[in-house]
């Protein structure tokens, strides 16, 4: 008898699937046994290809534009999912904006932007799907927040502190959620080898950095991914507000 996949025929939603972490989790959590639906802001040839690599495999997958501020467009897109699929069983919260910038020259909309990307949107998500989740007698939602929510960061203060908000909220959500059975979870990456972070890995100090970390190396999506599957998982049925990190020991350092 073939052991059960870790995901099997749940739904999955992920938020920014289309590149990057997101992606990787949509791939992982299909080869894992979901149904994922992935949402994308722009570039909907990124969704589709990512959809279309899915089921090549066998598996059911659907992409759906969707703004991460618009509300509207959040509640579309659960709609969507269980129209499409019958239910809702996990989500990611993974679509994120990175700026870096001297803190000095923020300015209100910088601040504004990332506020409604980085954690308004998982914010809304959640209380978007949380009556699904109730309605199923339970669910799961695993947000990514970052090491910069966890250090700080001198060229990304905004983004540091909102991805020390997606902490907050996680642990906020899980006392929330447990009981109606919803885990509530994250994982913090460190630096990983993403379109989000190329351009700071080619910078000058890119090597210092990387030379501060105990792997010695950047991290992979696919790394990421493997944690953001583990939490979705019944594998993981004790756990909930935690925070798992995924950093190579950077936070350690």
């Amino acid at each position: 008898m073939n052991a059960a996949l870790p995901l099997e025929n749940q739904v999955t939603l992920i938020t920014g699937g289309n590149r990057g972490i997101g992606r990787a989790t949509a791939l992982k959590a299909a080869a894992s046994g979901a149904k994922v639906v992935l949402t994308y802001n722009t570039h909907e040839d990124e969704g589709e290809e990512v959809c279309s690599l899915i089921r090549d495999q066998g598996g059911a997958a659907l992409a759906i534009q969707m703004d991460v501020s618009d509300r509207s467009a959040i509640k579309r897109t659960i709609a969507q999912t269980i129209e499409h699929f019958g239910t809702i069983d996990g989500v990611v919260n993974n679509a994120g904006l990175l700026q870096q910038k001297p803190f000095e020259q923020l300015t209100d909309d910088d601040w504004d932007l990332l506020q409604k990307v980085n954690l308004q949107g998982p914010f809304r998500v959640a209380q978007e799907v949380f009556p699904a989740f109730r309605s199923n007698g339970g669910g799961t939602i695993v947000n990514v927040s970052s090491i910069g929510g966890q250090i700080g960061g001198n060229l990304a203060v905004h983004y540091s502190a909102f991805k020390a908000g997606q902490i907050s909220l996680t642990r906020s959500l899980a006392r929330v959620g447990a009981e109606h059975s919803i885990r509530v979870n994250c994982v913090s990456p460190g630096l990983i080898e993403t379109d989000m972070t190329a351009g700071e890995l080619a910078t000058p100090a890119a090597a210092t950095k990387i030379a501060s970390i105990p792997a010695a190396r950047v991290g992979a999506p696919d790394e990421v991914a493997n944690a953001i599957v583990f939490l979705l998982s019944s594998e993981s049925s004790y756990i909930t507000g935690e925070i798992m990190n995924v950093n190579g020991g950077l936070l350690m350092a």
